[in-house]
């Protein structure tokens, strides 16, 4: 998964970098360097967003309405 594929996945799940983090156990600013691509993304929440992507969601999903229902994100959007 590129940098890119990775915030747009973010994005179309509706979650922030921050919940992304603590859903992927990591601290919000990997997750900025990962969609940066100054660093490389973790396989292991690869896996945990293209689970999150297919349906997958764990107890400790945000319970936010935004979280609930993912949307489809556009290029133009910030992040």
């Amino acid at each position: 998964m590129t940098p890119a594929e990775f915030r747009e996945a973010r994005q179309t799940l509706g979650l922030t970098q921050a919940a992304l983090a603590t859903l992927v156990g990591r601290q919000a600013r990997n997750i900025r360097q990962w969609e940066a691509g100054d660093r490389a993304i973790d396989d292991a929440a690869v896996r945990l967003v293209r689970a999150y992507l297919d349906g997958y969601r764990p107890s400790d999903w945000p319970p936010t309405s935004a979280a609930s229902r993912p949307r489809r994100s556009s290029s133009t959007r910030p992040s």
